[in-house]
Parts: C-alpha cells; sequence; structure tokens
C-alpha cells in the first residue's frame, strides 16, 4: 500500500484539522456583535474599528477570514455584507446563535476540548484538571459566561419548545414543573399553548434571578412561579407534570439516577415525566456521536440510546411509555411515575 496519502484526502483532513479556527473567527465576530452593526447595510473594516474597540487591520483580518467562514461577503477590499448565515450571529432575534458561539469558545467549554486526550485516558472529564473546578462551579464563578450559556440554552429551547408543546397535551395538569429550565422558554410555550396549566420553574438561586425579567417580559409572572433549589437535594416542588429538558445528558448515569429519583420522590402517585434530549441511534454513528463527546469532556455527561434511558428510568421508578422523535433532532420521553 502506498504510504503516500493522495493530496485530496490530505487536504480534506488539514480542513477538519484547523477547523477550530472558524470556530474561532465566529466566536470573536459574535463577542464584536459585528453581525448587529452590519444588519442595516454593509460597513467598511475602518468603520467598524472604533465602534468594537479593535484595531483596523487585526479586523480587516478577522472579517475576511469571516468570508471565508460564510459570514460576509466583501464588495470592496475593505467593505463587508452581512450573509444570512452571518445574521444567524445577530443578538436578540429568535433562534439567534449569538451566545452560543460566544459560550463555545469561551474557556468552559474550549479549554476542556483542548485536553481531550486526558478524557479519553483516565475515562473522566478534564474540567477539573484545567478549570480548577467543575462547569457549574465555573459558571458561578464566572457570571458573565454563565449568562452567555444561559441565553444559549434559552435560544436552543425555542427551536423545540413549541414542538413539545405539540407533541404532548399539558392539558390535564394543573401544575407543570420545568427542572432546571434555564430561563422558562419551554415552559412558557408549555403555558401559553394550555392556558388552564400553571408553571413551575425550577433551577439553582442565580439562573432563577436571571429568568425574573424574561418571564415577566412573557407576561406570565401570574402564572409561572419561580423555585431556586438544587434538583440534587429534596426541595423539588410537586407538579402532575415534570419537564426535564436536556439536563440528564450533562450528568453521567450516577448522577442522573440522583436527579430521577429526587423528582419521583417530589412527584404524586401518577405524575408524568416528560424528558427532552437527543436519542443515540443504535447503528451507524451520526452526528449524535460528536455531541455525546462534547458532554464528555466538558461535564462527563453522555447522550443515551432508548434502551439506556430505558433502564436508567426503570431504576428510578419510572416506566417508559413512549419515545417520540421530533424534526428539531430531539426526542419527547415519556415516562409515568409507578
Amino acid at each position: 500500500m502506498d504510504q503516500t496519502p493522495p493530496p485530496n484526502l490530505s487536504q480534506q483532513l488539514l480542513e477538519h484539522i484547523s477547523s477550530y479556527w472558524i470556530s474561532q473567527v465566529i466566536g470573536v465576530v459574535a463577542r464584536l456583535r459585528l453581525a448587529d452593526l452590519l444588519a442595516s447595510g454593509p460597513l467598511s473594516s475602518e468603520a467598524l474599528a472604533p465602534q468594537v474597540g479593535a484595531h483596523p487591520d487585526g479586523l480587516y483580518r478577522l472579517m475576511r477570514a469571516g468570508v471565508v467562514a460564510g459570514l460576509f461577503t466583501q464588495e470592496h477590499p475593505s467593505t463587508f455584507t452581512l450573509t444570512p448565515l452571518g445574521a444567524c450571529l445577530r443578538s436578540e432575534v429568535p433562534g439567534s446563535m449569538h451566545d452560543m458561539a460566544i459560550m463555545q469558545t469561551s474557556p468552559g467549554h474550549w479549554l476542556p476540548w483542548g485536553d481531550l486526550v486526558t478524557a479519553v485516558r483516565t475515562g473522566r472529564a478534564p474540567v477539573r484538571k484545567v478549570l480548577g473546578t467543575d462547569l457549574w462551579e465555573h459558571y458561578q464563578k464566572n457570571p458573565e459566561e454563565a449568562a452567555h450559556f444561559d441565553r444559549a440554552m434559552g435560544s436552543f429551547s425555542s427551536f423545540v419548545a413549541a414542538e413539545v408543546a405539540r407533541l404532548h397535551d399539558f392539558s390535564p395538569y394543573a401544575r407543570v414543573a420545568d427542572v432546571g429550565g434555564s430561563q422558562g422558554v419551554l415552559l412558557a410555550a408549555v403555558l401559553r399553548a394550555h392556558p388552564a396549566c400553571r408553571g413551575i420553574l425550577f433551577d439553582l438561586p442565580h439562573v432563577i434571578d436571571g429568568a425574573r425579567a424574561q418571564v415577566e417580559a412573557e407576561g406570565l409572572g401570574q402564572r409561572m412561579e419561580l423555585v431556586a433549589g438544587s434538583f440534587f437535594e429534596p426541595v423539588i416542588p410537586t407538579a402532575e407534570a415534570y419537564l426535564l429538558k436536556h439536563i440528564l445528558h450533562d450528568w453521567d448515569d450516577a448522577s442522573s439516577t440522583s436527579i430521577l429519583r429526587q423528582i419521583h420522590r417530589a412527584a404524586p402517585p401518577g405524575a408524568r415525566l416528560l424528558v427532552v434530549e437527543m436519542v443515540m441511534p443504535d447503528g451507524e454513528p451520526s452526528r449524535t456521536a460528536l455531541i455525546d463527546l462534547n458532554m464528555f469532556v466538558v461535564a462527563d455527561g453522555r447522550e443515551r440510546t432508548a434502551r439506556e434511558y430505558e433502564a436508567l428510568l426503570a431504576s428510578t421508578g419510572w416506566a417508559l411509555e413512549r419515545i417520540t422523535p421530533s424534526p428539531s433532532g430531539v426526542s419527547l420521553i415519556e415516562a409515568c411515575k409507578l
């Protein structure tokens, strides 16, 4: 076998190897809010530089690389126009990827990925090694980074919130509790679709403090109770239905078991549990495999197959009823308290 790889394969591999360059270009474009400034029309990098506090030549070179990433087009030597892809980085618009871009290129995610080899060799996330603490404590100590994380999760929730409200009939429940519900985006969608329901948003104190303004802005202050606490402690409120969106994949099996048992302890007989997660396929690996690796690296978490979710639920007193996939790629995993 020829030991010299074909040039086309070498080039393809090089593009994969250097793809982190694109990640950082997108992250800096988001931090400088260039998409917001270009939303009204083309501007030159010289005109933008003083607005964003950047060196003119440095900004020009960033934006030229942004053309390669598909974020801008270059109309004149230093004048750039926002593309539809780049417009996804605008802040304060539905479905914005602005905070997601910043979150993924900030220390909480970026530095652990730089030590992937430790995770693979030890079977444990390298977060404490590189950050000095776990991801959640890191966010408590770095509120600005935590705010980007919370908003990114809220923005991502907007993709799936309407689907969850459509896939399940919440009208029989007097109270629906969203455990670890962040900014309350999912719970708000459920309450709007089912006016007779009342909601309970449950999360850590600093998250709940940050969610109050958004809940009031949604006009749901009278229908959504905000409760602060940890889902590892016996303080979860009583409700007829519980939402658990993108929580279990943050944790290993032991921690996930603890969370499910705490909810089971708080739930009345016959209560329903609605888990929103990606479900790993049993066959050929898909992009979910990369998402699973991310959860491993940054949080010691994991994505799971349908059989793994069924076993996890059964071990904590929940009977799996059905798993319904949605167009967004997540699934609604429905279970009932035994």
